[in-house]
């Protein structure tokens, strides 16, 4: 089990001591650190000088004040860090070990982005000084450095135990969630939402393995600052490892504290904003079940208004909720902003397209949910009118998606809106040749008429004489019918009855085309309806 930890102790372990030499330029003197240079002895930053004097850079006063500490410290007596002001040439503070200078401490050298002065400046060096005077003995002092050591073996003998105990306890807690947890859970929850045994365990080992994770996280930097801070050597590390860890907490809790106003404001907005799309979903919810009559808003079109005002309800409570969240007013933010507007504008031109013409169909009002409909080839009941396409089921039960953008450019053959006031007209033709009496024509075609189920009897079905053609005459028997979803049906049973009645008058229909007449009439004489397997009671399909 502990093979499974160490490569994930190892990549933090490095990313840890990354992050600390990191972090020492991440203050609010980022730049005017960069401009300096220290002075490091023993891994220990003693002073940063940023200003020059006379000839020498603060690289030189630098690299100088190391070499002076360096020959000092083997020959330190007392090793007592003290500090002089001095006004020649400038006004500055002389830091001085046992009497002897080590460096000057200039006004330049003062950090004022961070609000240091000269004093505090001078102060801190003196401290980093009497820590190096300090570890430096400790360096000599063979009997301190096995004390060390043997404390770190101990410590790390400790924290592997520690590690190997939280491995068992977290295979211990997986079993014993799994038992008491996961599947009581389950089985209540399979009854009521339908959520699987398998699904809260991976919820269940995703917790476990996340508390372990950071746990597993705390106790490695203890033992990293621990370890780090017995030896002289690696102290200042330590150092800047708890400044590190120190500094990014305060950091996390001062921006907590600071965005609790703002998140104060975040959670009143979104509370109108679901208290208001609630009252709009109210609202129209009772003018679109005809409860609540308003002369401005239509029951067709009241869903449709509501999940717009709601839409934009909610977009403008993000517009106003985005100056408070944290970090908003950042650059980083900001370039998150124009990156989504980016993508949005280039990707979302067919959908804008889309939504307006849906908006176009639906208050436009070209087409109503469960009217009967054909469109280009396309005929049937329309189910729903969506903001982007709009579904139709056909008579073949088949659910046809048309984009909106593509039915706003097509014409619209609409059977069902003016159904309630006369019917659907429909109109079927033939041809009949100039030796049939007219009216004989005429007077069959409406009995055919009459005899269909489906056609209306008022108004009456008429039939109209459209072409006098060279061998025969055109004529269209236009119907109404009651329901526009059973048209096919309708026409299929009018076409059979058609050729039913006029073979039972002997004429015969010339339709589509006329070539000769023949020998013999084209008609089915009554007694021949039904040959095998026909039988007497056959209807059309669907009839």
């Amino acid at each position: 089990m502990l093979r499974r930890w160490m490569p994930i102790f190892a990549a933090l372990f490095f990313l840890l001591f990354a992050c600390t030499s990191w972090a020492l330029d991440l203050p609010a003197e980022q730049v005017a650190q960069q401009e300096g240079h220290s002075a490091t002895i023993n891994n220990r930053t003693v002073m940063v000088f940023r200003s020059p004097i006379f000839t020498y850079t603060p690289q030189d006063r630098a690299l100088g004040a190391e070499q002076r500490i360096k020959r000092m410290l083997p020959e330190l007596k007392e090793g007592r860090v003290d500090s002089v002001l001095v006004s020649s040439p400038e006004t500055a503070i002389s830091v001085t070990i046992d009497g002897q200078q080590a460096f000057l401490v200039l006004q330049g050298d003062v950090n004022s982005l961070a609000g240091d002065t000269l004093e505090s400046t001078a102060n801190k060096a003196k401290h980093q000084l009497r820590m190096l005077i300090i570890e430096s003995r400790e360096l000599h002092d063979p009997r301190r450095l096995i004390h060390s050591a043997a404390y770190a073996l101990l410590a790390t003998l400790i924290f592997g135990l520690i590690v190997y105990a939280l491995s068992k306890s977290r295979v211990f807690l997986l079993k014993v969630g799994r038992r008491y947890v996961s599947r009581p859970i389950a089985h209540l929850a399979q009854k009521t939402t339908g959520v699987s045994f398998s699904l809260l365990n991976r919820i269940l080992r995703w917790i476990i393995n996340t508390i372990t994770s950071i746990i597993g996280l705390l106790l490695l930097y203890t033992w990293t600052s621990l370890v780090f801070g017995l030896f002289p050597f690696t102290r200042a590390w330590s150092e800047r490892l708890n400044e590190s860890i120190f500094t990014f907490f305060g950091n996390v809790g001062s921006g907590i504290l600071h965005a609790i106003p703002g998140f104060l404001v975040i959670i009143f907005i979104v509370v109108c904003a679901r208290y208001m799309s609630r009252f709009l979903h109210f609202v129209f919810g009772r003018i679109e079940r005809g409860e609540l009559h308003l002369s401005w808003f239509d029951r067709e079109t009241a869903s449709t208004t509501r999940k717009i005002m709601s839409f934009l309800v909610w977009l403008l409570a993000i517009a106003m909720i985005y100056p408070y969240l944290p970090g908003a007013d950042t650059e980083a933010f900001k370039g998150l902003s124009v990156m989504v507007g980016l993508m949005v504008s280039l990707g979302a031109s067919s959908v804008v397209g889309q939504f307006a013409s849906g908006l176009i169909l639906i208050y436009a009002k070209s087409l109503k949910q469960g009217e009967y409909v054909q469109i280009g080839d396309t005929e049937g009941t329309v189910i729903h009118i969506g903001l982007f396409a709009t579904k139709i089921h056909t008579n073949l039960r088949e659910e046809i998606s048309i984009p909106n953008s593509v039915l706003v450019g097509q014409s619209v053959k609409n059977f069902s809106r003016l159904a309630s006031g006369g019917g659907v007209i429909t109109q079927v033709g033939v041809t009949i040749g100039y030796d049939t009496p007219w009216r004989q024509v005429e007077a069959m075609l409406i009995e055919a008429a009459e005899q269909t189920r489906g056609v209306r009897h008022n108004p009456r079905p008429i039939v109209y004489q459209t072409a006098l053609s060279d061998y025969y005459v055109e004529y269209f028997l236009r119907i109404a019918v009651d329901e526009p979803r059973r048209r096919l049906e309708i026409m299929s049973e009018l076409h059979a009855k058609i050729q039913d009645v006029f073979n039972t008058y002997g004429v015969q229909i010339m339709s589509p085309h006329y070539r000769a007449d023949p020998a013999v009439e084209k008609v089915i004489p009554p007694e021949h309806w039904y040959p095998a397997p026909a039988k007497a009671d056959d209807l059309p399909q669907g009839s």
